[in-house]
């Protein structure tokens, strides 16, 4: 978590979690970037 001193805002991206009341989110995105660099892989070596 950090706070931007000029705006005040504060950046945590654990708040996504729990606004979209889903504590799973960022296994389930790291999941899908997983599965993209894999597809992209396959397809990439398929070309070959």
């Amino acid at each position: 978590m950090k706070k931007d001193n000029a705006s005040g805002i504060i950046n945590d991206p654990n708040d996504w979690c729990d606004e979209v009341d889903n504590p799973r989110y960022i296994v389930d995105l790291i999941a899908k970037v997983t599965r993209v660099a894999v597809e992209t892989v396959r397809i990439t070596d398929s070309l070959r």
